[in-house]
């Protein structure tokens, strides 16, 4: 997932974020672009509300491509948009959670994050690893404000359809597969350090 060629567009004080970014002497893009790279792996008190990513330091990768398209909306930037795209996790992409996915017997845990499409093209502006390629398997565009219960529910359908798919809906439930999925987020959490590429979990 490589740079895409955005302008580097000077934000301009027409929203609540872009108020914010320039508070924070972030006059372009760019500036934004770089600030969420360099803050820690965190989900924030209330993914609904995106201005917590500047307010509380921290933040996933969907919260935080999320407020890149809100901010490039309130700027007029046209053909930015926020990808839902769905993977199969394994430790081919995420070391950390081979013992997790070996202990319970699984090869995979279906993942669904956000990214950025622009001129359609996905890209990782939120995440300092730029090797991660993960094998999309699906994506559709969402509005920022789906990132919350949406992004949820969408997750848990993908999560069904995949035990279905890959005949493992006698052995394991979509909650099932939920709560190892939340233990390989956890795990990424206590060792983000080490395990760098799990940190655009949402």
């Amino acid at each position: 997932m490589k740079e895409p060629a955005l302008i580097n567009v000077r934000i301009q004080p027409k929203g609540k974020l872009s108020q914010l970014c320039l508070d924070k002497g972030l006059t372009y893009l760019q500036d934004v672009i770089s600030y969420l790279r360099d803050l820690p792996y965190g989900r924030t008190s209330d993914k609904r509300k995106l201005e917590l990513v500047l307010t509380e330091g921290r933040g996933t990768c969907t919260v935080k491509h999320a407020l890149i398209v809100q901010l490039a909306f309130e700027n007029g930037i046209r053909g930015l948009h926020l990808a839902l795209c769905t993977y199969n996790m394994t430790e081919t992409y995420h070391a950390e959670i081979h013992p997790i996915l070996k202990y319970y017997g699984l090869k995979a845990i279906p993942e669904a994050r956000c990214f950025i499409k622009y001129h359609n093209s996905i890209y990782n502006l939120a995440g300092r690893h730029q090797a991660f390629r993960p094998e999309i398997i699906s994506e559709i565009e969402i509005a920022p404000l789906q990132i919350g219960s949406f992004k949820k529910r969408y997750h848990k359908n993908y999560i069904e359809s995949w035990l279905q798919l890959e005949r493992l809906h006698k052995h394991w439930s979509p909650d099932q597969i939920w709560s190892i999925r939340e233990e390989c987020i956890e795990a990424a959490e206590e060792n983000w350090e080490s395990c760098p590429q799990l940190l655009c979990c949402a």
